[in-house]
């Protein structure tokens, strides 16, 4: 079941990386946002874990059979993070603009929202490598060691 390589260790892997890069975050956010309560804490670290987790599962498709194109962790990476990022920026647009703003002040080149795209990129970027690294890509992930005798 542990075996390298193996999906579920590259969700454990990206999972953990979730959970350290959110710990860190919730470290750093007294200094940032004085005014940010518990329960948005709480969503940042599980939604890092779970963007973790998404770039772990996500390290199985290492081709794209639609566009005929390879998927190295490289690029699968920072996408899977950036896009999530992304989304999520895009729910709470007002909030994390307000929450740039009171950090970085007012017309700042970091009070844009954006940059939450960016930093989802580079957690995906250091995610996927550690999960690839340690855990394997492609089908074998599926096919080698998860599939073995229970």
């Amino acid at each position: 079941m542990f075996k390298n390589p193996s999906i579920i260790m590259r969700i454990t892997y990206g999972k953990i990386l979730g959970l350290l890069f959110a710990g860190a975050g919730i470290l750093i956010f007294p200094y940032f946002y004085p005014d940010v309560g518990w329960i948005t804490q709480l969503a940042f670290v599980l939604y890092y874990i779970t963007i973790g987790a998404v770039v772990g599962l996500m390290g199985v498709l290492n081709y794209h059979p639609i566009i005929k194109m390879s998927l190295p962790w490289w690029f699968r990476g920072p996408w899977v993070g950036g896009w999530m990022n992304m989304i999520l920026m895009m729910f709470i647009y007002d909030d994390l603009s307000t929450m740039q703003i009171q950090a970085f002040g007012a017309g700042s080149f970091l009070s844009s929202p954006w940059w939450f795209v960016a930093e989802g990129a580079l957690f995906g970027l250091f995610a996927d490598f550690i999960c690839t690294k340690y855990a394997g890509e492609g089908v074998e992930c599926v096919t080698n060691a998860d599939l073995d005798n229970p």
